[in-house]
């Protein structure tokens, strides 16, 4: 009942076989290429955010390593086809043979935005988690995921957060961590710190 459910809700969202040129187009950017986003959107944070908030991206990217590796061991035990290896609808990206459940691309929007929320940067956490939704919209528009997909990725990204949390919530190993990434950063941005380019 719930693949047949999953593949419905696929079909109404998938494109047709002849697509408007713009939204394949803005499909694309956003399914395929926006994730190149998040390393620039990170590193700008670390460098130039006054709020000081290298200990909230530092968590956030924990958080990350951990849905995405929780994917990983999803992917190990469970395999779900993409829609185009049963075949089911049209797909305008090309992608490999491999499991679909859950997306890797929502689940790297997901844990950030979650993290964020959850550390006190609702504003930017909500807009990551709504881009999520985008992005996961548009790689069922594009044939590449179900429905489903998007929301495990939605469930993995919650548990990792919480979970992480919880764990340095007892054992803090994040804090020496980051006071090591920040002696290595300033040791190496020394010049753009003393210039003013950077946040030291």
């Amino acid at each position: 009942m719930l693949e047949a459910l999953n593949r419905s809700l696929f079909l109404s969202l998938n494109a047709s076989d002849h697509p408007s040129a713009v939204l394949l187009a803005l499909a694309l950017g956003m399914g395929q290429w926006l994730i190149y986003a998040i390393p620039a959107l990170l590193l700008g944070l670390w460098l130039w955010d006054a709020r000081g908030s290298r200990g909230t991206v530092l968590v956030a990217a924990l958080a990350l390593l951990v849905a995405l590796c929780g994917n990983q061991l999803i992917d190990l035990v469970a395999f779900h086809p993409r829609p185009f290896m049963i075949p089911l609808g049209h797909t305008f990206l090309d992608h490999a043979a491999e499991t679909s459940f859950p997306s890797d691309h929502a689940t790297v929007f997901f844990a950030l935005g979650v993290a964020f929320c959850c550390q006190h940067r609702r504003r930017l956490g909500m807009l990551l988690v709504g881009t999520g939704v985008l992005v996961g919209a548009s790689r069922i528009y594009l044939g590449v995921h179900f429905p489903f997909d998007i929301v495990g990725a939605l469930l993995v990204s919650v548990a990792s957060v919480w979970g992480l949390l919880a764990v340095l919530g007892k054992a803090p190993v994040h804090v020496g961590l980051l006071e090591r990434l920040e002696r290595l950063y300033r040791r190496l941005f020394a010049l753009p710190i003393q210039r003013g380019w950077v946040h030291g």
